[in-house]
């Protein structure tokens, strides 16, 4: 006796059900769920640390002013120590290069590095030998070199000095004044000009009141600033000063004069790893939203082996770079970092986000 044939209509609609379900966890996420993402992203990550940033260039220009006007060895201190917090606050925001901080180059205004032909040592020494007045305004700032107006010439002037280098109202404390006056000035623009245009921008993204087409182009520039500072980070604060591991190379590492390289790569981490995750819509809820948890689990994790690796570097890197376990620690690093650009990078195609040309290659 001849079996019955088998019906196909389960199989087919097996199959139609399974292609329907790998279409919703990977159908590209909605223009209100990049509306919502991005006004997280502004309110609760972009917002709060030009804030610190406005905050701690402002104490910074105070103190600079007044050590000029009494100098003494606490007041110097003192100048340093505000110096390690604006910086602080600046690698926590570096990461966010769109919006107002491109207007008039204030990012490069604000830290031109790296320095590969000794732009800002040059410039520095000629207005230091020069000591005109007319150098020691702002206007003459906004007009100046970018070498000569950020926070590693104001490093340079702060700790390649002694007290003496800022008595008797000399050229050098004006000068260092003058600085910090004008990245002050910067830092209070560029938190202005997010509160009363660009935040708004991003909200009406996809009118005529916007800068951008739609929620989802918007979102481009926020998934570039979780990732591009990856390859920053890896080439050139990392292998650029290892220099292949042969000849070490200390004084291409960022801030190396105030010790502090080591610091900035962990508030760089730390930033990326809250541009991620710690805002109440993330991107890491996005990714959970679209099916892609054991994803989103993964990336979680090389953020924290990055940290934990981080710790375990010794401290300052202008000194244990010499030391081969320092040097095999940051090659260890610099792996995770491409390991992690990899998998965000592979995250962009889920979530239909083209990153296109990296705008830091050749930095």
């Amino acid at each position: 006796m001849k079996s019955a044939p088998t019906p196909l209509w389960p199989l087919l609609l097996g199959i139609s059900l399974l292609f329907t379900a790998v279409g919703i966890a990977h159908a590209a996420p909605s223009q209100q769920q990049w509306k919502t993402l991005n006004q997280s992203l502004v309110e609760e990550h972009i917002l709060p640390r030009y804030q610190a940033l406005q905050d701690s260039s402002t104490q910074l220009s105070a103190s600079t002013a007044a050590l000029c006007q009494q100098p003494d060895q606490d007041g110097l201190a003192q100048v340093q120590e505000d110096f390690q917090q604006t910086m602080d606050a600046w690698q926590a925001i570096q990461h966010i290069q769109f919006g107002p901080i491109e207007t008039l180059m204030r990012n490069f205004s604000m830290q031109f590095w790296p320095d590969r032909k000794n732009l800002i040592g040059k410039q520095l020494s000629l207005l230091l030998q020069q000591q005109d007045p007319q150098t020691l305004s702002i206007d003459y700032l906004y007009k100046a070199s970018i070498g000569v107006k950020g926070l590693p010439a104001l490093e340079r002037l702060l700790f390649s000095s002694t007290l003496a280098d800022f008595e008797d109202h000399s050229y050098r404390c004006q000068l260092t004044q003058t600085i910090a006056a004008y990245i002050a000035e910067n830092s209070r623009a560029t938190l202005t000009e997010w509160r009363d245009d660009y935040r708004h921008s991003i909200a009406t993204a996809g009118s005529e009141e916007s800068y951008y087409e739609s929620h989802q182009e918007a979102a481009v520039d926020m998934m570039k600033s979780l990732i591009e500072p990856l390859e920053v980070i890896r080439d050139q604060k990392i292998l650029r000063p290892l220099n292949g591991a042969e000849q070490v190379r200390p004084h291409r590492l960022e801030s190396w004069r105030s010790q502090r390289s080591l610091r900035n790569i962990q508030l760089n981490i730390a930033s990326l790893s809250e541009l991620y995750s710690g805002t109440s819509h993330s991107v890491d809820t996005l990714l959970r939203e679209q099916g892609r948890a054991a994803q989103a689990d993964n990336i979680s994790t090389r953020f924290t082996t990055l940290e934990q690796q981080l710790r375990a570097v010794q401290a300052p890197l202008v000194t244990s770079l010499n030391q081969p376990d320092t040097v095999n620690q940051l090659l260890q690093l610099g792996d995770t970092l491409q390991q992690l650009d990899r998998e965000l990078s592979a995250e962009m195609i889920t979530l239909d986000i083209q990153l296109g040309f990296n705008s830091r290659d050749g930095d």
